[in-house]
């Protein structure tokens, strides 16, 4: 019986790393047609309206062959800051690549994230689409992962945290997500960042700067006053032109120390900036930092960072990664293959694809990897923790996505 068990687990790491590969050359290739497209079938994208605290969630489900009754891993993907929700052509792209893989993949459209606000409304809605879908036909609900990105992560981190979700959740890709809401909002706005024995800076970009839409979004941490209108105009205009002169000396003193602080690049400034600004976000930095409340998550993470990002530090993964002590050990994946969230491949020079390129290929094969044979097997989770990480590069040149 060992023999045969043993035999079984190294058939289900030989598929699991074949799958894997498949994945990486179709990421490679991007939208052209390929062997492993061809090879997977068509995959069926539906929409199903699932209801949430009495309103509906659009929901699209990604999956191949839906008239097989074999039961399959769930994957419910959460989109990050953007406008476009999960209708991203980034987003649509990556969950079929999922869905080829062999998942059902279920995509939510989350509002606060849409509308660049940090709430809890969407982890609500991320409850309802996991209760649902565990049952839907074809899903098997033993196997159940997510995958979160940047500040869309902590929601996901705060719901793995405490039931429903950290009874139901087996296992978490974060990608470029962040443990502490202070730390992460000084990166935003100065570009600093330090810890766990690393320190550095990288200017904060001035094209595809969303400081103004992340105040817009998330105003009512600001008492209301009678001069919200003027303050909520003077953002408005920042969006449209971030050089744009506005007048806010009418404003209350709590506005005028939120519009400082999101509009200071200067790290030796920031510390008395926030103090400054603590009664407004005191409140609001607890509630969405997942490190108070980390040690509930008994899910398995797997967590990767891009030393290049511009939007989190890669120093909140390696926090995130010793932050877990009820988890099984979180894999840590850091590389410089991609730039924040955009899967495209950030290969600069030859000397980049040999150095930076392919290692991080390697790293995301190994990853999904991981993730295919947990899938398979939940109830045998991988022991060990793995970790691996690449020497730190130049920031990629070019603006930043504009995406979180």
């Amino acid at each position: 019986m060992l023999r045969s068990f043993r035999g079984a687990a190294m058939r289900n790491q030989l598929t699991a790393g074949l799958k894997a590969a498949a994945f990486v050359y179709d990421m490679s290739a991007g939208e052209r047609d390929t062997w492993v497209k061809r090879f997977a079938g068509p995959v069926t994208v539906t929409h199903e309206a699932i209801a949430s605290h009495g309103r509906p969630v659009d929901c699209a489900i990604y999956r191949t062959d839906p008239s097989t009754s074999r039961e399959r891993p769930l994957l419910v993907v959460t989109h990050g800051f953007a406008h476009e929700g999960h209708t991203d052509p980034r987003l649509q792209a990556l969950c079929r690549r999922l869905a080829r893989l062999g998942f059902i993949v279920a995509s939510p459209q989350f509002d606060e994230m849409r509308h660049y606000r940090l709430g809890l409304n969407d982890l609500a809605d991320m409850e309802a689409v996991i209760a649902t879908m565990r049952h839907a036909p074809g899903v098997d609900a033993s196997a159940v992962g997510v995958m979160a990105f940047s500040f869309g992560a902590a929601p996901t981190l705060i719901g793995l945290s405490r039931p429903p979700l950290r009874d139901q959740v087996g296992f978490a890709l974060i990608f470029g997500g962040y443990f502490d809401l202070r730390r992460a909002v000084r990166y935003v706005l100065t570009g600093a960042y330090e810890g766990h024995g690393h320190s550095g800076r990288i200017d904060p970009p001035t094209r595809g700067d969303d400081r103004w839409k992340f105040l817009k979004g998330n105003l009512s941490m600001v008492p209301a006053s009678a001069t919200s209108d003027v303050f909520a105009r003077a953002v408005e205009a920042r969006i449209a032109d971030p050089s744009a002169p506005v007048d806010i000396s009418r404003c209350t003193k709590e506005e005028r120390a939120a519009w400082a602080l999101i509009s200071n690049r200067d790290p030796q400034l920031f510390d008395r900036l926030f103090l400054e600004a603590g009664p407004v976000l005191d409140g609001w930095i607890r509630r969405m930092s997942p490190e108070p409340t980390a040690d509930g998550i008994r899910a398995r993470l797997f967590l990767v960072h891009s030393f290049t990002d511009q939007k989190t530090p890669f120093t909140e993964s390696i926090a995130m990664s010793r932050g877990v002590p009820a988890a099984p050990p979180p894999s840590l994946t850091l590389l410089n293959a991609f730039a924040h969230v955009d899967l495209r491949l950030n290969w600069r020079s030859l000397r980049s694809l040999v150095r930076e390129g392919l290692p991080g290929l390697v790293a995301v094969w190994r990853v999904v990897r991981d993730i295919l044979v947990l899938a398979r097997a939940p109830g045998h989770a991988p022991r060990r923790q793995v970790a691996r990480t690449y020497p730190a590069a130049a920031p990629a040149e070019g603006p930043a996505t504009g995406r979180g």
